[in-house]
């Protein structure tokens, strides 16, 4: 939330909040578009292995930072 005075603008919401939110909204993107690529491939009978693994690893990233912006 920005709280506007004059000129300037406050921001109440911290960075670390605001980044914990991005990674948790990419991590349900990634989520739903790895579930959309299985039954995209399954429906044409062609999986893209590369794009899931590369999908996968990135989620596996973002858990990973999201759970150390967790303990603080």
């Amino acid at each position: 939330m920005q709280i506007k005075i004059g000129n300037v603008k406050i921001d109440t919401q911290s960075r670390v909040s605001k980044h914990r939110g991005y990674l948790y909204d990419q991590l349900t993107l990634l989520h739903q578009e790895i579930i959309d690529l299985v039954l995209e491939g399954e429906a044409r009978n062609k999986i893209p292995i590369r794009e899931l693994k590369l999908k996968a690893k990135l989620m596996k990233k973002y858990r990973r930072r999201l759970k150390l912006l967790s303990r603080y």
